[in-house]
Order: structure tokens, then C-alpha cells, then sequence
């Protein structure tokens, strides 16, 4: 079991480094341990205040722009 949560980890860190280097809005992945992941934080810091990016699968699209995001 707990070999395959450190391949899963490994497994999201190269298709985390496959769609940065395309271009793709994506976190870094900086290092990988075991299964976890260092990754760039993506959202806004005000000070001591951190608000991450909203998660794609709460995002609220009409078909026509899921069509576009897939295109």
C-alpha cells in the first residue's frame, strides 16, 4: 500500500511537470518526497492572508466555454 501512494506521488509530480512546461497555468511541482508533493502556491497572499485559486471542478461554465476550454 504504502509503495503505491509513493508511485501515485510520482506520478502526479511528472504530469504536474508535463503540463507547466506546455504552457498550461499549472503549480510547480518543486520536490517530491515519499508522497509528498512541494508545489508553487497559485492564488492571491495579502500579507499573512492566503486565497488559493478556485478548483476547476467548481467552476461554473456555460457549454460553449467547456467546449472552448477543452478545444
Amino acid at each position: 500500500p504504502w509503495q503505491m501512494v509513493k508511485q501515485w506521488a510520482e506520478k502526479e509530480v511528472r504530469n504536474l511537470k508535463r503540463i507547466w512546461k506546455s504552457g498550461i497555468k499549472a503549480p510547480e511541482p518543486y520536490v517530491q518526497k515519499n508522497n509528498i508533493i512541494l508545489m508553487e502556491f497559485i492564488g492571491e497572499v495579502n500579507g499573512d492572508d492566503a486565497v488559493a485559486a478556485p478548483r476547476l471542478k467548481d467552476a461554473s461554465l456555460s457549454k460553449d466555454d467547456y467546449v472552448e476550454c477543452y478545444l
